[in-house]
Protein backbone atom coordinates (compact mmCIF):
# COMPACT_ATOMS: atom_id res chain seq x y z
CA UNK A 1 0.00 0.00 0.00
CA UNK A 2 1.19 3.41 -0.72
CA UNK A 3 -0.04 6.89 0.38
CA UNK A 4 -3.72 7.14 0.74
CA UNK A 5 -4.67 3.83 0.70
CA UNK A 6 -3.64 3.71 -3.14
CA UNK A 7 -2.54 0.02 -4.52
CA UNK A 8 0.70 0.37 -6.20
CA UNK A 9 0.34 -0.67 -9.99
CA UNK A 10 2.71 -3.78 -9.51
CA UNK A 11 4.82 -4.85 -12.32
CA UNK A 12 3.52 -7.23 -14.90
CA UNK A 13 0.33 -7.41 -13.23
CA UNK A 14 -2.42 -5.96 -15.59
CA UNK A 15 -5.20 -7.30 -13.64
CA UNK A 16 -6.21 -8.39 -10.23
CA UNK A 17 -9.24 -10.23 -8.40
CA UNK A 18 -10.91 -8.45 -6.24
CA UNK A 19 -12.83 -10.06 -3.09
CA UNK A 20 -15.94 -9.36 -1.51
CA UNK A 21 -14.91 -7.90 1.83
CA UNK A 22 -11.96 -5.81 0.57
CA UNK A 23 -11.44 -2.46 1.51
CA UNK A 24 -9.41 -1.06 -1.56
CA UNK A 25 -9.35 -1.34 -4.89
CA UNK A 26 -11.58 -1.57 -7.48
CA UNK A 27 -14.60 -3.62 -8.47
CA UNK A 28 -16.28 -2.94 -12.34
CA UNK A 29 -20.01 -3.00 -12.24
CA UNK A 30 -21.18 -6.52 -12.20
CA UNK A 31 -19.17 -7.19 -9.50
CA UNK A 32 -20.92 -4.16 -7.65
CA UNK A 33 -24.39 -5.48 -8.03
CA UNK A 34 -22.82 -9.51 -7.43
CA UNK A 35 -21.44 -8.28 -4.08
CA UNK A 36 -24.45 -6.47 -3.13
CA UNK A 37 -26.93 -8.89 -3.76
CA UNK A 38 -24.54 -11.61 -1.79
CA UNK A 39 -23.82 -9.00 1.45
CA UNK A 40 -27.66 -8.62 1.27
CA UNK A 41 -28.71 -11.92 0.75
CA UNK A 42 -26.12 -12.76 3.74
CA UNK A 43 -27.76 -10.15 6.03
CA UNK A 44 -31.16 -11.41 5.54
CA UNK A 45 -30.46 -14.03 6.91
CA UNK A 46 -28.69 -13.21 9.88
CA UNK A 47 -31.73 -11.17 10.60
CA UNK A 48 -33.68 -14.02 9.76
CA UNK A 49 -31.78 -16.74 12.36
CA UNK A 50 -32.22 -13.49 15.01
CA UNK A 51 -36.22 -13.47 14.08
CA UNK A 52 -36.23 -17.17 14.97
CA UNK A 53 -34.21 -17.39 17.71
CA UNK A 54 -35.69 -14.65 19.82
CA UNK A 55 -39.33 -16.20 18.83
CA UNK A 56 -40.23 -12.99 17.00
CA UNK A 57 -40.81 -11.15 20.12
CA UNK A 58 -40.23 -7.69 20.61
CA UNK A 59 -40.81 -4.72 17.88
CA UNK A 60 -37.69 -5.89 16.41
CA UNK A 61 -35.83 -1.93 15.88
CA UNK A 62 -32.45 -3.17 17.68
CA UNK A 63 -32.26 -5.93 14.40
CA UNK A 64 -33.18 -3.34 11.87
CA UNK A 65 -30.64 -0.51 13.64
CA UNK A 66 -28.09 -3.66 13.02
CA UNK A 67 -28.97 -4.42 9.85
CA UNK A 68 -29.56 -0.63 8.98
CA UNK A 69 -25.74 0.13 10.08
CA UNK A 70 -24.76 -3.24 8.27
CA UNK A 71 -26.07 -2.54 4.95
CA UNK A 72 -24.76 1.16 5.12
CA UNK A 73 -21.07 0.03 5.45
CA UNK A 74 -22.13 -2.20 2.87
CA UNK A 75 -23.42 0.33 0.54
CA UNK A 76 -20.21 2.45 1.48
CA UNK A 77 -17.73 0.12 0.89
CA UNK A 78 -18.55 -1.02 -2.42
CA UNK A 79 -20.01 2.38 -3.37
CA UNK A 80 -15.81 3.54 -2.58
CA UNK A 81 -14.77 0.38 -4.73
CA UNK A 82 -16.42 1.32 -7.97
CA UNK A 83 -16.03 4.90 -7.51
CA UNK A 84 -12.10 4.03 -7.71
CA UNK A 85 -12.95 2.01 -10.55
CA UNK A 86 -14.04 5.08 -12.40
CA UNK A 87 -10.95 7.16 -11.20
CA UNK A 88 -13.07 8.87 -8.32
CA UNK A 89 -11.84 9.42 -4.69
CA UNK A 90 -13.63 8.19 -2.03
CA UNK A 91 -15.50 11.37 -0.94
CA UNK A 92 -18.10 10.76 -3.72
CA UNK A 93 -19.11 7.83 -1.40
CA UNK A 94 -20.62 10.14 0.76
CA UNK A 95 -23.27 11.40 -2.17
CA UNK A 96 -24.52 8.07 -1.31
CA UNK A 97 -25.84 9.49 1.95
CA UNK A 98 -28.09 12.10 0.55
CA UNK A 99 -31.00 11.09 -0.07
CA UNK A 100 -32.48 11.21 -3.39
CA UNK A 101 -29.05 12.23 -4.52
CA UNK A 102 -28.05 8.83 -3.84
CA UNK A 103 -30.44 7.50 -6.63
CA UNK A 104 -28.41 9.00 -9.24
CA UNK A 105 -25.19 7.87 -8.01
CA UNK A 106 -26.40 4.36 -7.83
CA UNK A 107 -27.41 4.46 -11.08
CA UNK A 108 -24.32 6.56 -12.69
CA UNK A 109 -22.43 3.50 -10.55
CA UNK A 110 -24.39 0.89 -12.40
CA UNK A 111 -24.02 2.37 -15.85
CA UNK A 112 -21.16 3.93 -16.27
CA UNK A 113 -18.12 1.75 -17.43
CA UNK A 114 -14.88 2.37 -15.32
CA UNK A 115 -11.37 2.53 -16.38
CA UNK A 116 -10.03 -0.24 -18.62
CA UNK A 117 -6.21 -0.21 -17.81
CA UNK A 118 -4.31 1.09 -14.28
CA UNK A 119 -5.77 3.90 -13.01
CA UNK A 120 -5.01 5.63 -9.35
CA UNK A 121 -6.42 3.06 -7.14
CA UNK A 122 -4.64 -0.22 -8.92
CA UNK A 123 -4.89 -2.50 -11.26
CA UNK A 124 -8.05 -3.09 -13.38
CA UNK A 125 -9.95 -5.70 -12.15
CA UNK A 126 -10.16 -9.17 -13.53
CA UNK A 127 -12.42 -10.40 -16.30
CA UNK A 128 -15.92 -11.53 -14.29
CA UNK A 129 -16.31 -15.27 -13.66
CA UNK A 130 -20.02 -16.56 -14.68
CA UNK A 131 -20.91 -16.68 -11.37
CA UNK A 132 -20.51 -13.09 -10.53
CA UNK A 133 -22.21 -12.58 -13.71
CA UNK A 134 -24.88 -14.87 -13.02
CA UNK A 135 -25.41 -12.76 -10.03
CA UNK A 136 -25.23 -9.43 -11.00
CA UNK A 137 -28.25 -10.22 -13.93
CA UNK A 138 -30.43 -11.34 -10.62
CA UNK A 139 -30.66 -7.84 -9.46
CA UNK A 140 -32.39 -6.46 -12.07
CA UNK A 141 -34.49 -9.96 -12.64
CA UNK A 142 -35.25 -10.01 -8.40
CA UNK A 143 -36.03 -5.71 -8.50
CA UNK A 144 -38.92 -6.29 -11.64
CA UNK A 145 -40.17 -9.65 -10.34
CA UNK A 146 -40.64 -7.27 -6.55
CA UNK A 147 -42.47 -4.76 -8.86
CA UNK A 148 -44.95 -7.56 -10.46
CA UNK A 149 -45.44 -9.28 -6.92
CA UNK A 150 -46.30 -5.96 -5.66
CA UNK A 151 -49.29 -4.87 -8.34
CA UNK A 152 -50.29 -8.73 -8.50
CA UNK A 153 -50.54 -9.21 -4.65
CA UNK A 154 -51.79 -5.41 -3.66
CA UNK A 155 -55.28 -5.84 -2.42
CA UNK A 156 -58.46 -5.47 -4.52
CA UNK A 157 -61.02 -2.93 -2.92
CA UNK A 158 -63.76 -5.13 -1.13
CA UNK A 159 -67.32 -5.08 -1.70
CA UNK A 160 -67.62 -2.63 1.12
CA UNK A 161 -65.45 0.00 -0.19
CA UNK A 162 -66.33 -0.05 -3.74
CA UNK A 163 -70.23 0.38 -1.79
CA UNK A 164 -69.00 3.35 0.34
CA UNK A 165 -66.79 5.07 -3.03
CA UNK A 166 -69.82 4.16 -4.83
CA UNK A 167 -72.26 6.42 -1.92
CA UNK A 168 -69.70 8.85 -1.42
CA UNK A 169 -70.09 9.82 -5.50
CA UNK A 170 -73.63 9.71 -5.56
CA UNK A 171 -73.86 12.57 -2.15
Amino acid sequence: MTEAGHIPDVPGESTYVPRILQLDGRIGRARYLAYGLVLNLVFVACLMVVAIASGGAGDGSFTQLTYGAAALVASVILGRRRLHDLGRTSWFAALLLVPVVNLFIGLWLVVVRGNRNANRFGPAPAPNSRAVLVLAWLVPVLFIAGIVAAVVMSPAPSSYERTRAGMEQAV
